[in-house]
């Protein structure tokens, strides 16, 4: 009976496993203009686990408009996936985010994308 019963549980599993994968979460700060919170949706997975415009918008060349980036990342965010949970602002989410994107990547220039970015309330 258990040996049966074994088959029957690992397809299950490695179902939800795959499905998984298309799970992320995209987090957006609280503002006067916008009430911010955590969305968790399925999508394709070509975003990290744990976004955020901010770490989305780390690594754009030098000249190209941030505040166009984190509104173009919000969009991109909302309209590829399927909402799954919609949940208030996560700050662990939020900074997990921003230290995931900025792994391997020069200090100093992270530092200033990240103040350029402040500056626009993000």
């Amino acid at each position: 009976m258990r040996a049966r019963m074994r088959p029957a549980l690992i397809l299950p599993a490695l179902a939800l496993a795959f499905a998984a994968l298309f799970v992320r979460s995209y987090t957006v700060p609280p503002a006067p203009d916008r009430r911010g919170g955590t969305v968790i949706s399925l999508t394709w997975p070509d975003r990290p686990l744990f976004g955020s415009p901010r770490g989305a918008c780390l690594g754009i060349p030098d000249g190209q408009s941030v505040i166009a980036c984190l509104i173009g990342s919000v969009a991109r965010a909302r309209g590829d996936g399927i909402p799954l949970l919609q949940l208030g602002f996560c700050a662990t989410c939020y900074g997990l985010s921003q230290r995931i994107a900025a792994l391997g990547r020069d200090e100093a220039t992270v530092q200033a994308r990240l103040a350029e970015i402040g500056r626009f309330g993000w």
